[in-house]
């Protein structure tokens, strides 16, 4: 049992608590539209495969930690945090557009300046702003009917 394990533990537990709570909403699709739970149960299905994959990797003894220093809390967490709050913030009044393109593109430059560096990683992080943009309000507005802000810019 170590640190991980314990984590991984924590993570279903409260994972379970909130799959209960989504079940108090409307299925998905009941009426042929998302519905209010949709989103929740995917993040429901994504952290219970997230923590199942790092439990059986540390209990299976398997997990390699690549090099890197555990448990550390650097620049970059502290941008993702101040950066999403901000999405959250600017999402109604920028709009799904806007807001989107410049979260997108901060994140995905925080991850590329330091693999590619430069130049590269601006335009690289700009083509999958707006990629994952472009991507997201298809599904959401086209695929799903959707509304999505328009901001009021």
């Amino acid at each position: 049992m170590n640190r991980q394990v314990i984590f991984a533990l924590l993570i279903l537990a409260l994972d379970a608590g909130y799959l209960l709570q989504t079940l108090s909403m409307p299925l998905p699709f009941a009426r042929g539209e998302p519905g209010p739970s949709f989103m929740p149960l995917i993040l429901v299905v994504a952290l219970a495969v997230g923590a199942l994959g790092v439990l059986v990797e540390e209990l299976r003894g398997t997990a390699s930690d690549n090099g890197e220093e555990g448990g550390t809390f650097g620049l970059r967490s502290i941008a993702l945090i101040v950066v999403t709050g901000a999405f959250v913030w600017a999402f109604e009044p920028l709009g799904y557009w806007i807001a989107t393109v410049i979260y997108t593109f901060f994140v995905a430059w925080l991850f590329e300046q330091e693999r590619v560096g430069g130049l590269r990683a601006m335009l690289t992080s700009a083509l999958i702003a707006v990629g994952i943009t472009a991507v997201g309000w298809l599904f959401f507005v086209q695929l799903f009917e959707l509304f999505l802000p328009e901001g009021i810019l």
